[in-house]
């Protein structure tokens, strides 16, 4: 292979490169846009129209990267469920517990909560009021699947009662994403050891309420 020709390929590959990089940043901008107008006007409201304008794109460069705005809310919710269930699936519930007994904070929670701080604003716009009302069920799914149903079966065997398994299930799973939905409402300003500790607290305190009961016996 000649210079001249090693010249054209290469320069093919950097204009190749640049132009991914391109759609990339296009495509995280009309995110970026449609999340914003989600949380203005309601995902009801929300027309490829407006997206493209506020990106500052046509709506042929919209149609590049998504079918629809349908298309552009369960992209979003993909990576965010993705990364959720990746890191949830890091936690070992004995080692979990090990480190919150002797008051340390245990690494793989710890992602938890930076996830949470990472998405904290799109998070807060899918579960508001104006966003998606499945999403808070994508992520109870996930809750249980990958972390809730482990601590049930090392912690309270309930085998012999699918019914109690069920509800405990749904109890300790919508408590949960009731912390973080509480959290993110006011994000602004607070750390990932914020969050953490709030955790902590709670986990705490439904640990001696537990002991306390048991005493009662």
């Amino acid at each position: 292979m000649n210079t001249f020709t090693e010249t054209v390929k290469s320069r093919g590959v950097e204009m190749a490169e640049i132009h991914e990089q391109m759609a990339q940043r296009t495509k995280l901008e009309i995110k970026k846009v449609f999340l914003e107008l989600v949380e203005e006007q309601g995902f009801q409201n929300v027309t490829v129209k407006k997206i493209a304008e506020c990106a500052g794109i046509n709506r042929g460069t919209f149609y590049l990267h998504f079918i629809d705005k349908f298309d552009v809310m369960e992209q979003i919710q993909a990576e965010l469920l993705n990364d959720l269930h990746d890191r949830f699936e890091r936690i070992t519930p004995t080692e979990a517990f090990k480190a919150i007994h002797d008051g340390q904070f245990y690494p793989p929670l710890i992602a938890i909560y930076q996830f949470v701080l990472e998405h904290a604003h799109a998070l807060k716009v899918i579960l508001g009021d104006q966003g998606d009302p499945s999403f808070a069920k994508k992520i109870k799914q996930i809750f249980g699947e990958t972390l809730i149903e482990q601590f049930i079966a090392i912690y309270h065997p309930t085998d012999n009662d699918a019914e109690f398994r069920k509800y405990l299930l749904a109890f300790m799973t919508s408590a949960m994403l009731g912390v973080i939905q509480e959290w993110i409402n006011e994000y602004e300003d607070k750390t990932v050891e914020d969050l953490a500790k709030i955790h902590y607290q709670l986990l705490g305190f439904i640990s001696k309420l537990g002991g306390f009961l048991a005493n009662q016996k």
